[in-house]
């Protein structure tokens, strides 16, 4: 009975980590570039380990949390600093503690005049470095479908002031999710150029969580997670029955 009690305890914290991270998940369906956090679960105890040392009653838990990395939709802006990747990579900025790379491309140039992310982290260029805009207006800045960004001058002239980092990684599962929509690559990870995208100005692209599949899984998970509860009260309802016939006589 007891190993059955902790069996139940062990689904309902796995269900409740799984409702927390639906739950992120809605809480950025509105953030530019977000992309979908997923869980998956493990049997604790597997064959013979099972039948010998647990009577056939086993423990569940998170197995892995990983990144669903599909892309988004892409949303019309008009916006110059406003900048979407259609196809393979991500944008290279410099994070608090090293690289990240992210997908969200709503872009703000700060006091310095460097160009940055929303949360303010610097936009980095193909050689590593920061991006300076020119004292300029915004609706003069241009940038090409490789990521090169420009100053469009009278007569069609037109300035080259960087070319923006456009990257892949060769295994995304050694990319850490960090803030701000960004991700850190782990040990082991290998950045590599990219050479399948195309750069979109006055675009952003949208999150990618699907609001009816996550609302669907949320019910799932409540559901089942009220039916571990309710095991946990049935295993305590007989403790207590159990204790009173105990002291009978």
């Amino acid at each position: 009975m007891v190993s059955g009690k902790y069996s139940a305890l062990a689904g309902a914290i796995s269900r409740e980590q799984s409702i927390a991270n639906i739950s992120a998940n809605l809480a950025n369906i509105s953030t530019s570039g977000y992309k979908k956090s997923l869980v998956s679960f493990e049997s604790v105890l597997r064959g013979a380990q099972q039948t010998s040392e647990a009577k056939g009653i086993n423990y569940n838990r998170i197995r892995n949390n990983y990144t669903d990395f599909t892309p988004g939709a892409m949303r019309e802006t008009a916006d110059p600093l406003d900048m979407a990747i259609n196809g393979d990579g991500f944008f290279k900025v410099q994070g608090p503690n090293g690289i990240h790379y992210t997908r969200r491309g709503d872009f703000a140039i700060n006091q310095d005049g460097l160009l940055t992310t929303s949360n303010g982290l610097p936009v980095l260029d193909e050689a590593g470095a920061n991006i300076t805009i020119p004292d300029t207006e915004t609706s003069k800045i241009a940038v090409g479908d490789d990521g090169t960004i420009y100053i469009l001058g009278l007569e069609a002239s037109r300035e080259e002031v960087a070319k923006l980092a456009i990257v892949e990684v060769d295994d995304k599962l050694k990319l850490k999710r960090e803030t701000d929509t960004t991700f850190s690559l782990q040990n082991g990870g290998t950045e590599i150029e990219s050479d399948s995208y195309r750069v979109i100005q006055g675009n952003l692209e949208l999150s990618n969580v699907n609001m009816a599949a996550e609302m669907a899984r949320m019910i799932n998970g409540h559901r089942t997670f009220e039916t571990y509860h309710k095991v946990l009260k049935n295993y305590s309802t007989i403790s207590e029955q159990q204790q009173e016939l105990g002291t009978v006589g």
